[in-house]
């Protein structure tokens, strides 16, 4: 649970503002402690963090982005309970079958709604590994046996890449961990993995500088020296780009002495490859940051 002014300060929003849309628009109703203050859980700061973004971003009113959020919880809600009946043993089926559905149609205004109803249904993480993780595997599968076009693929990823960028706006870093870089190697597209990894190093307040796919070799050595990063987090997806991989970590080492690497992705079974699982990655780290100390 966090104070006004915690929320205030991981928004970059005024107190003024929160307090106005929670009284005035019925946005969110956070809990109260025993002294009356405001005390506002992690669904009540992802809400905010929507309707600020359709209000800046999206220029939407205030009226109107609330109305709308509101509207999705409640269909949202009679989705959950429908779940609990119909999809009980596979939980996000349905929410998986209406995306590709979206996706197909390239309806990119009912593809986004969906988006909005399955964060406010479920927590963030769940969304991108159980849903949006599992739907990309399905679109390249969809475009692999021709029904799906690389335009298909391009546009629902542009949209999920958004998503994942304003989610990683919201956390705040802690200045005494490692500032990490994070990319993949040259010839290397898929990048998922490392989106949802490098989320997951900004929720646990690491800084990262994210540049993403095929990322080239020239020039990083002097980004590493000017932003002071000490961990490079690399991805591939395949064997192939394996010895690329190698290449970049040799190159970046032999420049960067005390440089230390995270390796993952599908190619990557022999390097230190903590798999796409947010229990496991936080197994990983406890044991990660252990080994740092002991250096």
């Amino acid at each position: 649970m966090y104070n006004i002014k915690a929320v205030s300060k991981l928004l970059d929003m005024p107190k003024v503002t929160i307090r106005s849309w929670e009284t005035r628009y019925n946005a969110i109703t956070p809990a109260r402690t025993e002294a009356g203050h405001r005390l506002y859980s992690e669904q009540n700061i992802e809400d905010l963090q929507w309707l600020k973004i359709q209000v800046q971003q999206n220029g939407m009113k205030i009226s109107e982005a609330v109305r709308l959020l509101h509207a999705s919880k409640q269909t949202a809600q009679q989705i959950q309970e429908e779940s609990k009946v119909v999809f009980d043993s596979e939980p996000y089926s349905r929410q998986l079958r209406e995306l590709m559905a979206a996706a197909a149609e390239m309806d990119t205004e009912r593809f986004n709604y969906l988006l909005d109803l399955n964060f406010s249904l479920f927590h963030h993480q769940s969304v991108f590994f159980n849903i949006l993780a599992p739907f990309m595997v399905q679109v390249g599968e969809e475009w692999e046996n021709g029904n799906f076009t690389v335009a298909h693929e391009h546009l629902v990823t542009s949209i999920i890449h958004q998503r994942f960028m304003q989610f990683f706006r919201l956390f705040p870093v802690k200045e005494d961990l490692p500032k990490v870089m994070a990319f993949c190697p040259s010839g290397e597209h898929h990048e998922l993995g490392l989106l949802m990894f490098t989320l997951f190093l900004r929720e646990n307040g690491y800084g990262v500088l994210y540049f993403g796919v095929d990322t080239p070799l020239d020039g990083l050595p002097q980004v590493i020296g000017s932003q002071e990063i000490e961990v490079v987090a690399m991805s591939y997806s395949s064997k192939e780009r394996r010895k690329v991989t190698e290449e970049y970590m040799k190159t970046l080492a032999s420049q960067c002495p005390d440089l230390q690497f995270i390796i993952g992705g599908n190619g990557a079974d022999s390097f230190s490859n903590p798999g796409p699982d947010p229990q496991r990655w936080g197994e990983w780290l406890v044991k990660w940051q252990q080994a740092v100390k002991k250096v």
